[in-house]
């Protein structure tokens, strides 16, 4: 019976250093960023910090880069978000039918500064998921209705695999900052996506312009009239029926 209790014990240990360790936190030391109190609650797991922080960090501009970088030195970092309302993304268990969709990994610190950085930058170095589309949410919706009218929940289980790539995404954006924080402005930035070849940068692009998410100081219609309005009238006349609308509305 000794014996018995003792193994119990031992058992119990070791689960609970299990625990402890499957729930650590990587912490930083935020006093070494240039904005620590933005660099505080963009990093906790309180879901309204982060995304008012990240609104904060994109208004500063281009001089917040090097802070999001930072988060990056450690791509082991992780932060399960708590308190995420209808918000759905890779690490979400839960869909309510309805919700804000962001296609980021967001418990990984990196990713979460990445999916920042890529907001800004308007680039895409690959820290999307690429998981989650509108579309496929509607039709989970639709396929199990009649589960979700007694719940009121959809449960999803997303495959996430980008936490596993993050030295290369990683360093190619360390590598984009370093060939272009010289010269590079959200401004300059906003202006390359649009003229780029890539519709998702452009569609980054245009939601910007469409839906202020962050204020680019050089923005107004004059700038607008003067230097992109002729290209988005040119990529009006795109076969994608997405950049087809987008790009209209932009235009009204």
């Amino acid at each position: 019976m000794k014996y018995i209790i003792y193994i119990i014990i031992f058992a119990c240990f070791l689960s609970c250093k299990a625990q402890k360790t499957e729930s650590k936190v990587e912490i930083f030391d935020t006093s070494k960023f240039e904005h620590p109190e933005l660099i505080s609650d963009f990093i906790s797991a309180e879901w309204e910090k982060v995304f008012k922080a990240k609104d904060s960090l994109l208004n500063i501009g281009e001089s917040v880069i090097p802070d999001l970088l930072k988060l990056m030195d450690n791509p082991k970092a992780f932060q399960k978000l708590q308190n995420t309302a209808d918000l759905i993304y890779p690490g979400a268990t839960e869909f309510w039918g309805h919700g804000w969709v962001i296609d980021y990994d967001l418990d990984w610190i990196a990713i979460r500064a990445g999916w920042a950085m890529e907001n800004l930058t308007s680039q895409h170095f690959g820290f999307t998921e690429n998981v989650i589309t509108e579309k496929e949410l509607m039709d989970l919706h639709k396929k199990d209705y009649a589960i979700y009218i007694e719940t009121g929940i959809h449960n999803v289980n997303f495959k996430r695999q980008k936490f596993k790539e993050l030295d290369a995404i990683i360093k190619k954006a360390e590598n984009w900052w370093k060939n272009n924080q010289d010269n590079w402005t959200p401004l300059s930035g906003l202006k390359d996506a649009i003229f780029s070849n890539d519709i998702n940068r452009q569609l980054d692009a245009i939601q910007q312009m469409r839906f202020t998410r962050f204020k680019i100081k050089g923005y107004n219609q004059e700038w607008f009239e003067r230097e992109i309005k002729a290209r988005i009238i040119e990529l009006n006349k795109t076969d994608d029926e997405e950049l087809k609308l987008q790009t209209k509305y932009l235009l009204r």
